[in-house]
């Protein structure tokens, strides 16, 4: 967003946490946002406000704040109250103009509850597009043509990136011991420094490389992958590669999601495809064994890998149309007039749907 012309009143990217226990950590700056949201709402006061995920914080506190300013709310990216929390659709009910969503499921769920929605579909299914050849991606990343490439997507939060890491290396020690052949390929997000990944692969048995850049240029090189739950599993699904999520958080966390948690599979990926098409093994059964025996049967198994590809497949079809030159483009607007690709795409579709409320 700031990228895109934003002016950041605060930035709370680095108080980013999971769960209510997480997140008690850092009340101050959260305290410290609303008091520079109130101030701004009194003397510069929007035409509308966009709140953007981040239930907890955002629905509880942020919208009740608004409205006393009788600003309309629209709200972009669902917290995931069809997951758990059904108690804060009633914040959403008295406080939020529209929803905009990005699962056909999602849209489902408020119609039912009488929550005015829109489903766009997702952003992703247009950004899923490598930038360069697999040739070309192969050279820069260093990546050995003849070896077999796994990947290790372990969140893109630095508490993540703590509990999975170690996690994962230690289940590639034991499946490169299998199949020796095996090369490792890290994609470093934006949000993790290059110290917080080499503080863990200083350590590390195994060939791992680190890859700037797009997301996109690298999964097109993993035949498989170790991915941990959230959005870099509907990452891999668009680029079909068949995986093992992987998740782990406090104690606290886990037990309190584990009593509120309505719904049969934490990855995404599963989630959107309502079944397991894919394995996923969450705290305690996140072990290095168990991981890189499901990965190992990924590799092993030709017909597993090509039926999970097949499911991939299905899931993509799931999250939106993608964008279609032919459409009529809200992006001219924004790009000077000329045709933007993502045209017609969810992003345009969000776009339209903030604009009739302006």
């Amino acid at each position: 967003m700031q990228q895109a012309g934003t002016v950041l009143l605060d930035d709370l990217t680095h108080a980013a946490a999971i769960g209510p226990f997480d997140a008690a950590r850092h009340l101050n700056r959260f305290r410290r946002a609303l008091r520079l949201l109130e101030d701004r709402l009194k003397t510069h006061p929007p035409d509308l406000v966009i709140l953007v995920d981040f239930g907890d914080f955002n629905l509880p506190f942020v919208a009740p704040l608004v409205k006393r300013y009788r600003v309309p709310i629209v709200y972009y990216i669902s917290p995931q109250i069809w997951a758990w929390g059904r108690w804060r659709l009633r914040y959403i009910r008295r406080y939020v103009d529209r929803m905009i969503v990005f699962f056909p499921f999602e849209r489902d769920f408020y119609q039912r509850a009488g929550v005015a929605v829109t489903w766009v579909g997702h952003p992703l299914v247009e950004m899923a597009r490598p930038s360069m050849s697999p040739e070309v991606a192969r050279e820069r990343f260093g990546v050995n043509p003849w070896r077999r490439t796994v990947g290790l997507l372990p969140g893109s939060r630095a508490d993540e990136v703590r509990r999975h890491l170690p996690l994962m290396l230690k289940a590639a020690e034991q499946a490169t011991w299998h199949m020796p052949g095996l090369q490792w390929l890290l994609p470093r997000a934006p949000s993790i420094s290059r110290a917080d990944l080499d503080t863990h692969l200083l350590r590390a048995r195994v060939d791992v490389r680190i890859a700037e850049g797009s997301i996109y240029d690298t999964l097109q090189l993993m035949e498989s992958a170790l991915v941990a739950s959230g959005t870099a599993t509907l990452e891999a699904a668009l680029c079909e590669v068949p995986m093992v999520v992987i998740y782990r958080t406090s104690w606290p966390t886990y037990f309190a999601a584990r009593a509120v948690v309505r719904i049969p599979h934490i990855a995404l990926v599963n989630v959107v495809a309502e079944r397991a098409v894919v394995p996923e093994l969450i705290q305690h059964r996140a072990q290095p064994k168990r991981i890189a025996e499901e990965l190992i049967r990924l590799l092993r198994d030709d017909e597993l890998a090509a039926r999970t590809k097949a499911d991939l497949r299905a899931v993509r079809m799931r999250l939106g149309e993608p964008a279609r030159p032919a459409d009529l483009p809200l992006t001219m607007a924004w790009a000077g007039g000329e045709r933007d690709r993502r045209t017609g795409g969810a992003v345009d579709r969000a776009a339209s749907t903030v604009l009739e409320h302006l």
